[in-house]
Formats: structure tokens, C-alpha cells, sequence
């Protein structure tokens, strides 16, 4: 095991300004208190004007935009990897102002607006923000019932948004509805940079989450709000476009700071399994442990590697890899990080159930990985999809590398042999996590890194195999669950934090 230690490829080395400033974070992490920010749900202020300070808040901001850094895809994703390593609500809240919050401005917004924002976004002196889903529609877009209604004044946008991160916090908001005419009519959807200050647009509720608690997740609502023309995101009738470019970018973000999630439950286990002493010897030396650290050891290489070559893909101006490629290393990293942070949490024992210790509140923060920018079934089944119906792209993909001509070869085989399935079926998804593991193994890894990725395919394709299988028909099963489990839900006694009628203004009555 000692040998395996430092991988025999996949590592690339970090720049120069990558180096300064994931060592100045390092440095700064140690005065940090990242539980007491769980418990307070909120971040301090000073938090956010050292981060601003270092062009953080905006790291792929040009220095003729307000930026101070410029940085890289591959230097940003590296940034990112550290954040992750030091704590997730940290590492999402910066993620999300340089991904979700920035980037529509900086690729889709006019000059104006560029001009008008991205000094601020860069320097921290304001927060963006992204707004799309909504209660009814989370991880199917497409399903937006919030409008913007085209009059000669602008836009007249009605509806709300839910679980929009950094919102209540925000000077700039990129807002995405359905696009109607002045008849009314349904034209696809437009994205909106709104003001903070935009008549019309409320903040609502804050969502308790259950991890990530120092960052707030808030409704919107409007009502009526009248928006200037000059404030659309790229083409009016583009507005999903520009969400997807945006939420694509985003899932690379998320595997990055996945990656840095375990290498800090890498570094847990190992200070923990080599201190915590079993009579005569040490935990680490059972053979088990070390087979929990180095199936951990290869997720971090592997998908490390693979989120290192989608940015420098980008960054070389090679084309872009299909939606589903960022689908896959997004579903991997976050399945992986979920997994291992379990892991870690079970070999601490007790210790990791205290929450003084910081491996519950990582698996806590991990959690959510899996359910936002596309859950992992949406994720898995998106790329289900695109594999039956546009196969070309991901074996183009696929065939960029030695072994991924032979994975690529292995999925024509698959295709031809399970025919055609139903989109939104179990077999679809569960094809969709094969080729997310077929997408790995065509990676550049060394040898104990590839055998732990055939293991776990072979385990998916047990899965798939599995699930196409005919599903027994359950009648009464909603009875039968409720008759065992009781009904217990109802309203409890509670605090009430309602205002009184008698003391509330007359527009919140």
C-alpha cells in the first residue's frame, strides 16, 4: 500500500498563481471557524471581503474587466479542488458566484451590463445569483412556470423561484421564465440580469437545508415586475441556452470541488486509522481499511484526472465535450464523494457521529452534490438518453484515447445487444451510470486505479442487467406502508414566527 501511494499518472502541476493562492487559503483557513458558520447559518462579512479582496469572487474575470486574476479554466477547477478540500459551504458559495453567478453575465450579458457588474462581481463588493428552478419544476427545466410577457416597455415577469442560492444576498440576479409575446403566446424562454433593487421582485423564504448551512437558499417572487429590454441575456428566445451553457459549467465545477470532498476524507481517514490504536496494533493495518483508503485514493486520481482534462480541453480550444460528458464526471464525482464520505464517517465510529468533529458536517455538505445541477437519476438518465439517440457524439468522445477505443466498443456492443429502451425507464438510467463508468476507464489511469474501475463497472452492469428484469405489481402498496408505519405526521405543536395581523403593514396583510 505504501507504494501505491503517489499515483503514476493523471497528476499535472499547478501554476504559479494556483500555487500563491491556494497557499494563501490554506493559510487563511486556519482562522477560520466552519462550524460555528453551520451552526449560525450564515456567513461573516469579513468572509466575503477577503475573499473579494483576492479576486475570488470572480477568478476568470479579465483585469480590463475589474478582475484581478483572469485565471484559467484548469486554474480556476484547481482553485476550486482546494475549496472543496477546505470546507464544502465555503467551496460552493465561491463556486456559485464564479459558475452560476458570473459566468451568464460575463459570456450572455450586453457591455452595459458587463461594464456595470463585473467590477463589482470581481471584487466581492456584490454577490450574484442564479434563478430557475421552481417548485414544479427542478430537474425538468423545461416545466418553468414563471413568465416574462413581452409589452413595449419591456418585459412584464410573474411567478416565483425556489432554492436559489446566495439570492437574499445578491446585487445581481440571472432570472430564467417562459418568453411570451404581447399575445401571449409561448416563445421558448429568456434570461433576465435584474437588479437586486428590481421593482416588483420580493425575497422569500430561506430554505433550512440540511446541509451547506452557512449559505442561504431563498425563494423569489414577482409580481408584475416591469424589466427593461436591455436586461436580456443573450437573444430573448435563448433563454435555455444560456441556462444549460451555464448549468454544463457548473457540473464541472461541482466534480472539482467533489474531488477536493475527498481528498479531505482521504486525509481523515489516514490521520485517524494510523493514530487509533486496536490493542496491539493500529487500525490502518488492517487489510480492510487500507482497501477502503485506496478505493478512496482512486476515486480522487481518477476523477481528478478526467475534471483536469475536460478544463484543458477548454482552455485549448479543442471542442467542447458533449452535455453528457459534464453530466457523467458530475454524477461520479458527487456518487463518489457521497460514498466515501460515508466511509470515512464509519471508520471514525462514535467519533464521526459527534459533530465536533468535522466528518458529519462533510457528509452532511456532501449530500446535497447529488441533488443539485441534476439529481443523479435526472444525470444518469440524461446521458441514458443521448447514448441511444445520438451515439456518435459520446463514442467520438470515447475514442480520443487507447482504452477508450476499446470502451467505445464495448457500448456499441451494449446498444446492440439491449435494442431500444424507453427514455424515462430503469434500464435507460441504468445504462446512463455504465457509460458514466465506460467515460472513466477511458481516462489516462495506472493500473490499480483501472482495475478499480472495471470492478465497478462490471458491479453497474450486474445493476443494469438487474433492473431490466420485469418489477413485481404492488396493489394496495400505499396501504399496506401506511397500515405498518401509522400515520404521524400530522401538525405538532410549535413555535409560531408569524407577524400578528394588528402589527403587519397593509401590504403584508
Amino acid at each position: 500500500m505504501n507504494e501505491r501511494m503517489v499515483p503514476e499518472v493523471g497528476v499535472l502541476a499547478d501554476t504559479p498563481a494556483v500555487v500563491q493562492l491556494n497557499a494563501w487559503l490554506r493559510n487563511w483557513a486556519r482562522r477560520l471557524d466552519f462550524r460555528l458558520v453551520d451552526e449560525r447559518r450564515c456567513l461573516p462579512p469579513h468572509w466575503v471581503l477577503a475573499l473579494g479582496n483576492k479576486g475570488l469572487l470572480g477568478m476568470q474575470v479579465a483585469e480590463r474587466d475589474g478582475g484581478l486574476l483572469g485565471l484559467s479554466n484548469f486554474e480556476l477547477l484547481r482553485v476550486q479542488r482546494q475549496l472543496g478540500a477546505i470546507d464544502l459551504t465555503l467551496a460552493f458559495f465561491v463556486g456559485l458566484n464564479n459558475g452560476l453567478g458570473i459566468r451568464p453575465i460575463q459570456r450572455f450579458g450586453s457591455p452595459a451590463i458587463k461594464e456595470r457588474y463585473l467590477p463589482q462581481l470581481a471584487s466581492g463588493r456584490i454577490l450574484a445569483a442564479f434563478a430557475l428552478t421552481e417548485h414544479g419544476a427542478g430537474s425538468n427545466p423545461l416545466g418553468l412556470s414563471a413568465t416574462a410577457l413581452r409589452e413595449k416597455e419591456g418585459f412584464r415577469v410573474n411567478g416565483s423561484k425556489s432554492w436559489s442560492g446566495s439570492a437574499a444576498w445578491a446585487g445581481v440576479i440571472s432570472v430564467f421564465t417562459r418568453h411570451l409575446d404581447e399575445q401571449g403566446r409561448d416563445c421558448g424562454f429568456v434570461g433576465l440580469c435584474l437588479d437586486a433593487e428590481q421593482p416588483g421582485m420580493r425575497q422569500g423564504s430561506e430554505a433550512l437545508t440540511l446541509g451547506l448551512k452557512g449559505m442561504v437558499q431563498n425563494q423569489l417572487h414577482f409580481d408584475a415586475a416591469l424589466v427593461d429590454p436591455d436586461r436580456v441575456l443573450g437573444s430573448p428566445f435563448a433563454g435555455m441556452a444560456v441556462a444549460s451553457d451555464t448549468m454544463a459549467y457548473g457540473r464541472l465545477g461541482i466534480a472539482a470541488t467533489c474531488v477536493g470532498g475527498l481528498w479531505r476524507c482521504l486525509q481523515l481517514m489516514m490521520r485517524y486509522s494510523t493514530r487509533r490504536s486496536l490493542g496491539s496494533h493500529r487500525l490502518w493495518d488492517h487489510q480492510y481499511t487500507q482497501r477502503v483508503v485506496d478505493d478512496a485514493l482512486c476515486a480522487a486520481t481518477a476523477i481528478g484526472g478526467w475534471v483536469d482534462d475536460l478544463a484543458l480541453r477548454l482552455d485549448q480550444g479543442l471542442p467542447e465535450a458533449p452535455p453528457q460528458v459534464l453530466a457523467a464526471v458530475k454524477w461520479m464525482a458527487s456518487e463518489m464523494l457521497g460514498e466515501v464520505s460515508d466511509a470515512a464517517l464509519q471508520m471514525l465510529g462514535a467519533r464521526g457521529y459527534c459533530d465536533n468533529n468535522p466528518i458529519g458536517q462533510l457528509w452532511r455538505d456532501a449530500r446535497i452534490t447529488r441533488l443539485f445541477e441534476g439529481p443523479s437519476e435526472t444525470l444518469a438518465t440524461f446521458i441514458g438518453q443521448r447514448v441511444q439517440e445520438q451515439p456518435v457524439a459520446t463514442l467520438d468522445y470515447l475514442e480520443q484515447t487507447a482504452p477508450g477505443k476499446i470502451a467505445a466498443q464495448r457500448l456499441r456492443q451494449w446498444l446492440a445487444d439491449a435494442g431500444p429502451m424507453e427514455r424515462l425507464s430503469a434500464g435507460t438510467l441504468r445504462l446512463g451510470e455504465c457509460v458514466a463508468w465506460l467515460m472513466l476507464y477511458a481516462q489516462p489511469l495506472d493500473e490499480p486505479s483501472r482495475r478499480w474501475v472495471d470492478f465497478r463497472l462490471e458491479q453497474a452492469l450486474h445493476t443494469w442487467e438487474r433492473v431490466r428484469s420485469p418489477v413485481r405489481a404492488m396493489p394496495g402498496l400505499a396501504e399496506w406502508i401506511n397500515a405498518n408505519a401509522g400515520l404521524c405526521d400530522e401538525p405538532q405543536p410549535g413555535e409560531d414566527s408569524t407577524i400578528d395581523p394588528l402589527l403587519m403593514s397593509r401590504e403584508g396583510l
